[in-house]
């Protein structure tokens, strides 16, 4: 069993996998370590699939739990992450959006150099192979990238009831603006997910130079000094030193990174005591600056056949599973989120801060679909949530679970901001294109609008998005609660890497898997010391700034193209 490599990379999620097919690629030896198994699975392959993988018994799925949050009345939140090939990415809705230019900006101004919007945009479009063909989008990259054109009754009232509520239709909301209700693209192809273990090991040619280690544990990254020289793993009954000549990448995720760092003896001094670890790098961010979106959700019944539900009657449910064994067609070639909309909570937002996520389906807890009822959900809520929590140690040992603390809706302006995204929902929902399909709201109940009983239904119905980010945020080195530079680098410790969702500082305003799996190619050029990808970054919409007054006059960056 080989135990020396010029790479290891701890974690084969979302960035991991991308990161270990680069430097396999630029003829590195590289091992890529991952706890979880194959996703070798229909279950994983199948877009329609993808609710087989959230629940509590699924192997594929860590089913992590938050603190007791005590502004939801001390409800413990799920957390789902993917255990498993390709991370979270094998195991999410499939959602692919990019967020707006104005997030990747602000990353800059947080302190993480060279990740603005016009440094960022080649890399995703270098990642995708989009069936939008514009200025803005990639369509030869790994990651197959699909809209749904044909929309059914329900997605299309939706679009409707948006523009009767007097937003904007907007043609790619990856593209010049993102303002509006719009088709959302999945990152689906042919019919199969496309992960980034089907997009970057599976769907290219296999490398000799490239090792994967499936149930492999890690334990910790090894130290001599301040230099990390690999990583002590349990694997096949073994506990095993695997060694690095080159660097030790962690991309074991919002979670997995801070934990390891931790074990390592690379955080909080103080925290790292209480659980007698000694202290290698006293890096006080480690585990801080948690972020993640919630949402809550507005469902409403109707008597018409005409939402996803009917697809879980037996006869549908074999005639599914023949198109899509057969053929990779049919309605399990497909994710379960079409269309949606990206709206301001106020006039003084510059740019989008609520996000809804619109379903065709009536769902019982849990996302459970209910075959016998029919209805859609709208999942509403804020994007760039100023509350931040933490994770911390439960225990020195790896199998032991962290204990996260989102710490969600601390801030008056979380609330504020939720509030208005759920009268936003209820808005759309009460349009007239809407009408032939309401039969009864279910939640949150017609006498619940706003005031006390509006924030109580918060409190119970609020859930994450499963966005979480920012653990091992980049930083200056000015910045006390940095963990890493802007070439991703742990301060104060020689030859580790931090590339996955941890790092980012703050929230993109949208789904998050697009924009790690961007963020894991560009550090691959950083990693290889090869020359950034460059390009004019074309216009894109926001609005002005709010001097008292509306404009309808766009603030844009540069003349916006004819697209």
């Amino acid at each position: 069993m080989q135990t020396r490599y010029d790479y290891i990379v701890a974690g084969a999620g979302s960035a991991g996998c991308v990161v270990a097919r680069r430097l396999a690629d630029a003829g590195h030896q590289v091992l890529l370590l991952e706890v979880g198994s194959s996703d070798k699975s229909w279950i994983l392959q199948m877009p329609a699939g993808l609710r087989s993988a959230f629940k509590p018994t699924s192997k594929y799925n860590w089913w992590f739990h938050t603190e007791p949050q005590k502004h939801l009345n001390n409800r413990e939140i799920q957390q789902p992450r993917g255990r498993v090939l390709g991370g979270s990415s094998s195991i999410n809705g499939m959602t692919w959006l990019r967020g707006h230019p104005l997030d990747y900006d602000r990353w800059q101004e947080e302190g993480a150099e060279g990740w603005d919007w016009a440094s960022c945009l080649p890399y995703f479009k270098k990642i995708e192979s989009s069936t939008v063909d514009s200025i803005y989008r990639g369509t030869a990259g790994p990651v197959g990238v699909q809209r749904q054109e044909q929309l059914s009754p329900l997605n299309a009232a939706f679009l409707e009831a948006g523009q009767e509520a007097g937003w904007p239709l907007t043609e790619d909301v990856n593209g010049y603006q993102q303002e509006g209700v719009s088709r959302f693209e999945m990152s689906v192809k042919k019919g199969v997910r496309n992960s980034t273990a089907f997009a970057y090991l599976h769907n290219m040619p296999a490398r000799d130079n490239l090792t994967v280690w499936t149930g492999c544990q890690i334990l910790k990254v090894n130290l001599q000094g301040t230099a990390v020289t690999g990583c002590q793993v349990k694997y096949k009954q073994q506990v095993l030193d695997v060694s690095a000549d080159q660097e030790t990448l962690l991309c074991a995720g919002v979670f997995g990174s801070p934990q390891l760092l931790m074990l390592s003896g690379i955080g909080p001094a103080a925290h790292l005591k209480e659980h007698d670890i000694d202290c290698q790098a006293d890096l006080p961010g480690v585990g801080e600056n948690l972020q993640d979106h919630l949402e809550c959700h507005i469902q409403i019944e109707t008597k018409q056949p005409v939402s996803l539900n009917r697809e879980l009657q037996p006869h549908r449910m074999l005639w599914a599973g023949i198109q899509w064994f057969g053929a990779k067609a049919g309605v399990a070639s497909v994710n379960q989120c079409h269309v949606g909309a990206f709206l301001n909570s106020s006039p003084e937002t510059v740019h989008p801060d609520i996000q809804f996520h619109f379903f065709p389906v009536f769902f019982d807890k849990d996302w459970i679909p209910v075959p016998t009822t029919y209805g859609y959900r709208i999942g509403v809520g804020p994007m760039r949530p100023t509350s931040r929590g933490n994770v911390r140690l439960r225990s020195n040992k790896a199998t032991d679970p962290l204990r996260i603390d989102p710490n969600y809706m601390a801030t008056d302006e979380d609330w504020r901001v939720m509030r208005e995204a759920m009268s936003l929902g209820l808005e759309a929902a009460r349009q007239p294109a809407f009408k032939p399909y309401h039969y009864r709201e279910d939640t949150p109940g017609i006498h619940i609008r706003e005031g006390k009983a509006m924030d109580e239904f918060i409190r119970e119905d609020a859930a994450s998005a499963y966005h979480p980010c920012g653990t091992c945020k980049i930083g200056t080195q000015e910045d006390a609660m940095a963990v890493v530079d802007s070439q991703l680098r742990v301060r104060g410790v020689q030859n580790l890497r931090v590339i996955d969702a941890s790092v980012m500082p703050s929230l993109p305003s949208a789904n998050i898997n697009a924009a790690t799996i961007m963020l894991a190619e560009k550090a691959c050029d950083l990693l290889l010391d090869k020359p950034a990808l460059t390009e004019q970054a074309p216009a894109y919409f926001s609005r002005p700034a709010y001097t008292g007054q509306l404009s309808d006059q766009p603030a844009v960056n540069g003349e916006a193209p004819n697209v």
